[in-house]
């Protein structure tokens, strides 16, 4: 990266963190491209000559919360059955625990679903990069579904746990994804019960 591509980077990231901290007194609706800019005390210029709008601006942030997440994920060790499903829901859960302020505030503005569009658009592309033993193979669109299936109860997990004014502990919330995943899994292969 060059020194002008990291001035626009350092001033997206500015813009961004300015909107997060309005939105934590204001309604997102409510607040305007002058007040972004001078919150990260640059100018309007500046900030159409990084986002087009606001919208992007949150495409922005949520772009970089999943590729960080995503990271975490590629970087784990792959491992067998269970334990990779265990490791699999620290990452989910401590990652995004990390990030409650954040996910919480989303909530609270009406924009954890525009996050949940961002993600699956950018999770269908992944899908094979994540070596998963719970992956299928299949076409586009069968992994388009399937994501859908498996982002939609990682989602609404953080909306229903970190939407909370006192979320529990993320051990908390594994145990109980993982009795979730057993239960399917055993109801599945009923001759075991």
């Amino acid at each position: 990266m060059n020194g002008k591509q990291r001035m626009v980077e350092q001033s997206k990231q500015w813009l961004s963190e300015a909107l997060i901290e309005l939105m934590k007194t204001k309604d997102y609706q409510d607040i305007s491209i002058t007040e972004i800019a001078q919150k990260a005390e640059l100018s309007r210029k500046t900030f159409y000559h990084s986002f087009k709008n606001k919208e992007a601006v949150i495409n922005y942030l949520c772009d970089q919360l999943f590729d960080q997440y995503f990271q975490k994920l590629v970087e784990q060790e792959p491992q067998i059955g269970e334990a990779m499903l265990n490791t699999t829901f620290d990452i989910f859960l401590n990652f995004w625990w990390q990030q409650r302020s954040i996910i919480r505030l989303l909530i609270q503005q009406g924009l954890f679903d525009h996050m949940n569009e961002i993600w699956q658009k950018k999770a269908v592309p992944r899908y094979n990069q994540f070596a998963a033993p719970w992956h299928v193979k299949g076409t586009p669109k069968q992994v388009a579904y399937v994501m859908a299936f498996q982002l939609g109860g990682f989602t609404n997990i953080l909306r229903l746990w970190l939407g909370q004014d006192s979320p529990e502990a993320p051990e908390k919330i594994k145990d109980l994804m993982l009795l979730a995943a057993r239960q399917l899994a055993d109801s599945l292969n009923p001759q075991k019960n």
